[in-house]
């Protein structure tokens, strides 16, 4: 029973067990903190009602945010870029607990009317998946399940041996060796470009490449052969470069544009699959498509998981003339 003690007024209830006896400046506070109570109205339901109620909007939340959630993600751009696709479908003010399974359905509708992918779908849901479970930690809400689409398991576009060879006339012949370095270690070693831009040099050394932990998507390291036109694209830019970071003497940028002139040469300007990370693809696919066990494949390119992997597994030679013998006749 709440009552006057000297100039405050203390309410009197048991919570969870335990009495609690908080002071209030008026009596009709202190009896609205009993009433609660009884309500089950905790103080700890109070802190979180009002988390939620002072929590800012969607946008402000994940900028505000960025760096605790994504602070080790290898792709910062990547991410942001997502998010601000995201922020084209959520209201930047919208409280992170209305964005319920409903919405997020009709913005994935939205998404597909518009003609973005499933693919590209699912990586601005992923973002949005993080953003919601963090939000989740903090109390502010509960996060609602989401449903990710179905992504079809199409061929990977990947380099023609004519096509190859008219990239390097193209390169050559309009003086970028530079691009054409970058390209060609691209496509001999299956690495990414950011792995390219974070190569140090002393990573290469007998005839092999380090992809060190610390710049690779996975977070691992792998050891790649340095062979042919990997390893003239690696002297080549060394060559040209005196600095830690050989490929660096070219801005990934520039590299960019000189890209887009090659796909206007090559007169692939419609051709969506034509990007720089076809290389890597191609690597992987002419590796398979020799023989190469899968199991070491995904060694090279440093896949986590041997599904990734498997994506190439239709290049696999098909003749079994020979296989046999590892059956017949029984030792």
């Amino acid at each position: 029973m709440a009552r006057q003690r000297g100039k405050k007024f203390q309410a009197d209830v048991m919570v969870d067990g335990k009495r609690k006896r908080p002071s209030f400046g008026t009596l009709a506070a202190a009896q609205a903190f009993e009433d609660e109570c009884r309500l089950g109205i905790t103080p700890a339901v109070r802190a979180r009602v009002r988390r939620e109620r002072d929590a800012p909007g969607f946008k402000r939340f994940h900028q505000e945010n960025f760096e605790i959630i994504w602070g080790d993600n290898k792709s910062p751009q990547a991410t942001r870029f997502n998010l601000a696709s995201l922020d084209k479908y959520i209201p930047a003010d919208m409280p992170l607990r209305d964005i319920s399974t409903a919405v997020i359905v009709r913005m994935t509708g939205r998404m597909k009317k518009d003609g973005a992918s499933n693919g590209t779908i699912n990586r601005r849901l992923s973002a949005l998946s993080r953003l919601l479970k963090y939000a989740e930690r903090l109390e502010l809400i509960h996060k609602p399940p989401i449903d990710f689409l179905k992504e079809p398991q199409g061929r990977e576009r990947i380099l023609s041996p004519d096509e190859e060879a008219r990239v390097t006339k193209f390169f050559r012949h309009t003086g970028l060796d530079r691009s054409w370095a970058v390209t060609f270690f691209l496509l001999y070693t299956g690495c990414r470009l950011g792995e390219v831009y974070s190569l140090r040099r002393d990573r290469v050394s007998n005839g092999r490449v380090t992809f060190h932990y610390s710049v690779t998507k996975t977070s691992k390291t792998r050891l790649v052969p340095l062979i042919g036109p990997a390893k003239d694209a690696w002297d080549l830019i060394c060559a040209e470069s005196g600095e830690d970071l050989p490929f660096s003497v070219i801005p990934k940028e520039t590299f960019r544009n000189h890209w887009l002139r090659l796909r206007d040469y090559l007169r692939l300007t419609n051709d969506a699959g034509f990007v720089p990370h076809m290389l890597r693809h191609t690597c992987a696919s002419r590796l398979v498509s020799k023989g190469v066990p899968l199991a070491k494949v995904m060694l090279w390119m440093g896949h986590t998981s041997i599904q990734t992997t498997m994506r190439y597994s239709h290049l696999m030679p098909q003749d079994l003339d020979g296989i046999g013998d590892a059956l017949w006749p029984p030792a």
